[in-house]
């Protein structure tokens, strides 16, 4: 072949050459792109780790990195089959101003079915609220009722409140207490990458001031939303005793745009006005959305008073949680999380829970010694 020859052969071929090179690179950026967005598999950090559903998904590893909530040695380790409610931990958060907020996780059966619940409480009060005894509730916390019922459960102290620096909050510290609530959501992130809890079945209490929060961080851009770009991962709200106003919105237009979106239960006392009058300003609107329910009762008493003394009211928050969140289905998947949270100061709490077999054996014992005391004294004689 002539040298004209070649160049006409070659200007042929080009093309198709230039497709195929093009074909290559899309596979490639698209082999690329796949790798990205999943997390790597343990021991591998190259390798990549398969989107799994359902069962299959809780043989999943644990990502590479390191996990704050794992002991440090022998002694604080707590076996992954111990007992339900057994157990919670306390620690630091901190969130994107580096404020620091005190926190309690109340971990469930670790693994990827597991519903989760966040829990806030109301000004001039502390997530301690969650963990004071309520008589319907076997005399067990909100918290550790609802861990013992099978939810991952954690609750914390706004700014400025509980165990926290407390100081004189300013507009702009309750503006940002919507973005620490989007902190702690990230923890959550955390734990459900970690294969302990299935945020697809994601669930908020809230009380007083903090229902006001939970609206305004539910309806803000990104509110409860990995990086993924997802709508919303809250299967359903509970707000006790909201407020009329809260971070400069009206309760009742934050509502109007939640209730066709997110299940959720209203409750307030019928005789305390600030919270009666604008559930009854949002009930019909609210009650047009199936799962949804506006609760009132004929009471006086307000947000964590209400829950822990009104009879019925915690019933039916663990009612409409079982309902909306714990028999939500949803497949766990691996989740992109660009900004993980901060966490230390981390202690184990045990839950001293003593069994009637254990205290029969107790009892037992109490009762050999009352019988071998008569007979030691009859020996010394």
């Amino acid at each position: 072949m002539g040298e004209r020859g070649a160049k006409t052969a070659w200007s042929r071929a080009l093309p198709g050459l230039m497709a195929a090179a093009v074909a290559l690179g899309l596979v490639a950026i698209a082999a690329s792109l796949s790798t990205a967005q999943e997390p790597p598999a343990k021991g591998n950090a190259n390798a990549k780790a398969p989107r799994a559903k359902g069962p299959a998904a809780r043989k999943k590893a644990p990502p590479n990195a390191a996990d704050p909530l794992a002991p440090k040695n022998k002694a604080e380790e707590i076996p992954r089959e111990a007992p339900v409610g057994s157990y919670h931990y306390r620690l630091k958060l901190k969130t994107f101003d580096n404020t620091s907020l005190a926190a309690a996780y109340f971990p469930a059966k670790l693994e990827t079915n597991t519903p989760v619940v966040l829990l806030v409480h109301e000004k001039e009060r502390s997530s301690k609220d969650f963990e004071d005894s309520i008589s319907e509730l076997k005399n067990q916390g909100m918290a550790e009722h609802l861990q013992s019922l099978g939810y991952a459960v954690l609750s914390f102290d706004l700014r400025g409140h509980g165990a926290n620096t407390r100081r004189a909050l300013s507009d702009r510290d309750w503006r940002d207490m919507v973005y620490d609530l989007q902190a702690v959501y990230q923890f959550l992130l955390d734990r459900h990458n970690r294969g302990e809890l299935n945020l697809a079945k994601f669930g908020v209490v809230a009380l007083g001031e903090g229902a006001n929060l939970v609206a305004a961080w539910a309806i803000s851009p990104g509110g409860a939303v990995s990086s993924e770009g997802r709508a919303s991962d809250l299967a359903a709200i509970v707000l006790i005793s909201p407020l009329a106003e809260g971070e400069g919105q009206s309760f009742s237009r934050l509502i109007s745009t939640l209730s066709p979106r997110i299940p959720m239960l209203l409750m307030a006392g019928e005789r305390d006005a600030a919270s009666h009058e604008p559930l009854k300003l949002v009930r019909a609107g609210v009650e047009k959305t199936r799962q949804n329910k506006v609760t009132l009762f004929p009471s006086s008493l307000h947000g964590y008073k209400l829950l822990r003394l009104e009879p019925k009211s915690a019933a039916d928050v663990v009612k409409f949680l079982e309902a909306t969140v714990r028999l939500k289905a949803g497949d766990w998947e691996p989740r992109y999380n660009l900004t993980p949270l901060i966490y230390n100061d981390i202690q184990v709490v045990h839950h001293i829970k003593v069994d009637d077999k254990e205290k029969a054996k107790e009892k037992e014992q109490e009762r050999g010694k009352e019988k071998e005391a008569p007979k030691a004294k009859d020996d010394a004689k």
